[in-house]
This record gives structure tokens, C-alpha cells and sequence, in this order.
């Protein structure tokens, strides 16, 4: 059952090889217009999924190693939005799609059009919805408790009906990672590569091609596992270098850009802030208007001490405003 790659439209980074597609990010997901019998997904790896008929959730399922998953369809032979989202972390990892069999007389429609709107998000655990469904700190794994579909960046994309990335992975750091984990794969080396997950395990995995995705908001709230946990920290003067660094290269790569600048409070010293804020002042004296800064606050009762569903929800909420204005999406 081959994929029918033109027939599908694809949010998040997807590596798109000959025989199939493979991601690792968090809420990547792909959608299509079909009359189907049935669907079922081929899918290679280790992932939960969210799967949607006509913007509906129907079911979630998971995949341990290789797995066919058929899904259930209207029997009313007619047309159909259907769509596949990625709900897990792949950390390190990637999964693969190699192929999407839509039953017999199954046929694909007119690809899904993409949208005006386009978003990119930037971080850490808080960004991919690390345990988001734990009801504790110790409820759970994390795998079994993450939801990127429950995420703040996947509801205000969805809530804008945005396309978007999710680029962001748990325990990482803009130049240091959480307890100093594999320093050498920090978020700023991981994000040059299509997905994020696979390069520690294998350093020639492909680079993102740039060109491909042109967000016109970015929402960047990276500096939590820099700045937490354990010292010793990362250097401030380092991180700033990084974070300046970061956003020229989007402002090239993606000419009138907006950016969201997210901080929070961090355990024990509540460094990040201060130094977020001198980023953005820094970036105002400097004569850029591209950009907003936000302090939030979160309710972090769900597994390890993350944002709860609730609190991911208010975070989608506090931040909407912000990027509908950068973005010229707001009704008036």
C-alpha cells in the first residue's frame, strides 16, 4: 500500500524518502481528503497517535515497533477529511509511514489546502506537552502521559487554524541540557536536522531544508533546562550569544517574521527571566520591532512537575493575543 505523497498535506518536519515518510517531532501530522472504506496506517517505531475524521478526534493508538493499524470510516461513500497526528515524543527517535491503504475502491481526493496562517514553535518539554495527562508527579510515563495534541502550541495553532511546527524536545537546552544530558546535542545543534530525535543516534541524518516552511510568527520559549535543576547552569553571556544568534538567522531565513518571546519561572533561582528580558530589551535598543515578550506562569501538577492540561490551555490563552496581533489575525 504505497503513499500517495501529493495527496497529503504535512504539518511539522517530515522527512519525505522515497518509499516512506518519517518524523520524531511532537503533533507532526499529516491530513487527507479520501472516500475510504477503511484506513489503515503502516507505521514503523515508537509512538502514541491522535487519529481525526473531519477535524474530530475518533481515537488514540500506539505503535511499539511495526504495527497496521485499521481505522474505522463513514460508510457513506463520500469525501472525508482524515488526519493523523503524532502525540508522543520521539526522544531520541523517529517514526516512519510506509504506507496508507484507504480499502478497496478507497481513492484519494483533492489535497487539503494549506493555510494562510503559518506558526513555528521553539522549545523544551513545557512546548511538546510532557506529561500534560498526569493527575501527579509520579503518574505515569512518559510516554504513556504525553500529549503534544493537548500542547499550548498545538490548541493556538489549531485555535488560528494554522499550519505549523513543533519543534521543541524535552530536557534540552539552548546551550545546556537539563543536568547536563548529552551536552553535545543541545536545541541549538538539534535544530538544523528534519528531526530533532534522530541525530544522537545517527549524527549523517538529513538537515531541514529552510525553504520548505516559512513561519510568520515564531513562539520561542527555550532557557527552562539551561537555567534549572542542578548547577552549574548555562554561562548568560553564552546563552544570550545563542538566543541573538537564533533570532537573526530566522529573520533572515524567513523575511517579516514576528516573534514571541516566552519566559517562566524556573527551580531554584528563577534565573531565566532576567535573562530573557535583557535579550528582548537588547533587541529593542537595537532597533528591531519584530517582537513581543511574556512572563508566564504555570500550574506544574502533572508528571515530573509539567504543565497540567488546564495550565496548557491557559498558556494558549495568555499567548493568542500575541501572536494573532504579530501575525495580523485578529478580528476586529
Amino acid at each position: 500500500m504505497p503513499i500517495d505523497k501529493e495527496s497529503l498535506a504535512l504539518n511539522g518536519r517530515w522527512s519525505v524518502q522515497e518509499s516512506c515518510l518519517c518524523a520524531s517531532a511532537p503533533a507532526a501530522s499529516l491530513a487527507f481528503n479520501a472516500i475510504a472504506s477503511e484506513v489503515t496506517f503502516d507505521i514503523e517505531g515508537e509512538a502514541r497517535f491522535r487519529f481525526y475524521i473531519d477535524g474530530k478526534p475518533q481515537k488514540y493508538f500506539t505503535v511499539t515497533d511495526r504495527k497496521k493499524e485499521k481505522l474505522a470510516t463513514p460508510k457513506d461513500n463520500k469525501p472525508h477529511t482524515y488526519r493523523l497526528v503524532k502525540v508522543s515524543e520521539s526522544n531520541p527517535g523517529k517514526i516512519c509511514i510506509h504506507g496508507i491503504d484507504l480499502g478497496k475502491k478507497g481513492s484519494f481526493a483533492e489535497k487539503p489546502k494549506a493555510s494562510s496562517r503559518r506558526i513555528e514553535f521553539i522549545g523544551d518539554s513545557f512546548t511538546v506537552g510532557y506529561g500534560v495527562e498526569g493527575k501527579g508527579p509520579e503518574d505515569g510515563t512518559p510516554f504513556e502521559k504525553t500529549n503534544a495534541s493537548k500542547s499550548y502550541a498545538f490548541l493556538l495553532a489549531e485555535g488560528y487554524k494554522a499550519d505549523y511546527q513543533v519543534n521543541a524536545v524535552s530536557g534540552r537546552g539552548l546551550v545546556r541540557n537539563y543536568a547536563n544530558i548529552v551536552p553535545e546535542w543541545t536545541l541549538e545543534t538539534l535544530y538544523e536536522y528534519t528531526m530533532m530525535g534522530a541525530p544522537e543516534q545517527d549524527p549523517n541524518t538529513e538537515r531541514w531544508d529552510f525553504s520548505t516552511f516559512h513561519p510568520q510568527v515564531v513562539v520561542v520559549f527555550v532557557g527552562i533546562n539551561d537555567f534549572q535543576g542542578e548547577p552549574p547552569y548555562a554561562d548568560a553571556d553564552k546563552f544570550k550569544a545563542a538566543y541573538a544568534k537564533l533570532l537573526d538567522k530566522l529573520r533572515a531565513l524567513h523575511p517579516g517574521v514576528k516573534f514571541v518571546l516566552v519566559s517562566t519561572k524556573t527551580w531554584p533561582n528563577d534565573s531565566l527571566t532576567p535573562v530573557v528580558e535583557s535579550i528582548y530589551n537588547d533587541q529593542k535598543a537595537a532597533g528591531h520591532n519584530d517582537l513581543m515578550y511574556k512572563l508566564v506562569y504555570t500550574e506544574n501538577t502533572a508528571l515530573h512537575g509539567h504543565p497540567s492540561e488546564n495550565s496548557q490551555k491557559e498558556l494558549a490563552n495568555t499567548l493568542r493575543p500575541l501572536v494573532g496581533r504579530l501575525g495580523g489575525w485578529l478580528s476586529r
